[in-house]
């Protein structure tokens, strides 16, 4: 993550995120260990619209890579554009080329079941789960 998404991706998360020296401090990570993984954004006319937070998990039962993805987020303004779909369409591809067996999504968000479903996800236990 370059700079200047660090910004954008700072700039989204602090909306829903309160403190913005541990939110600095989970960027850096992802900057310093890109291992451990990374943020998403989709822009929509050159202005970051949606992000998303990726980190890796190796999982017996899936017997490989999981990701966890977190803070998925589009800006009010911009959603009901296809944004959010096409970011995890993008996601989607990327996990694959990464070899990622399983993609779990934390969150309680009644309004995002139908969203989730509609891209292969079933909800469990409190988490969307998405198998290859």
């Amino acid at each position: 993550m370059a700079s200047a998404e660090r910004f954008d991706s700072f700039a989204h998360l602090q909306q829903f995120r309160g403190d913005e020296g541990t939110l600095g401090e989970a960027l850096s990570l992802f900057i310093d260990r890109p291992d451990y993984g990374f943020i998403w954004l989709a822009y929509d006319d050159d202005h970051p619209a949606a992000c998303v937070s990726v980190a890796f998990g190796i999982d017996t039962e899936a017997g490989g890579v999981v990701a966890t993805l977190r803070d998925l987020f589009v800006v009010p303004e911009r959603r009901r554009r296809g944004i959010g779909s096409a970011l995890l369409a993008t996601l989607h591809g990327r996990l694959a080329q990464l070899d990622v067996r399983r993609i779990d999504v934390l969150g309680s968000d009644q309004t995002l079941v139908p969203f989730m479903r509609a891209r292969g996800y079933e909800l469990t236990g409190g988490q969307f789960t998405r198998r290859r």
